[in-house]
């Protein structure tokens, strides 16, 4: 029997934290989280998570691309990262990682709120072959 795909919630609202944490492990994950960037990179170092969901705005407006930043580079990890931004319905702007690897070191940009059928999909999707 294989183990569950470790998933690393990394936000700075424990509401959120609490609800995908619920919606996650029902749907048959192993949930772990960080309340902020520094504990966030902790939890990537020692839990060896298989994918990251991190928020783009905690304490600081662009925390948690610093946090992205610091796993690519700092911890050199390939861990695929979900970043979570409610900026592109304020701003209009639309993130495309693939297109800015180095500014926006992330797999996908998924907008706030996001609807948990979509975040288990792409979970899926970015850790398919990555479960252990």
């Amino acid at each position: 029997m294989s183990e569950k795909i470790r998933v690393l919630l990394v936000d700075d609202d424990p509401d959120f934290i609490e609800a995908n944490s619920i919606v996650l492990e029902v749907s048959g994950f192993e949930v772990i989280s960080a309340l902020n960037g520094a504990e966030g990179l902790k939890r990537v170092s020692e839990d060896n998570p298989d994918i990251v969901v991190l928020d783009v705005m905690m304490e600081n407006t662009d925390e948690g691309l610093a946090v992205a930043r610091d796993i690519r580079r700092k911890l050199h990890s390939k861990v695929p990262i979900i970043m979570l931004t409610s900026v592109g319905k304020v701003t209009g702007y639309d993130f495309k990682p693939s297109e800015h690897p180095d500014f926006f070191p992330v797999d996908v940009f998924l907008e706030k709120p996001v609807q948990p059928q979509i975040l288990i999909s792409r979970i899926r999707e970015l850790t398919s072959g990555e479960a252990r």
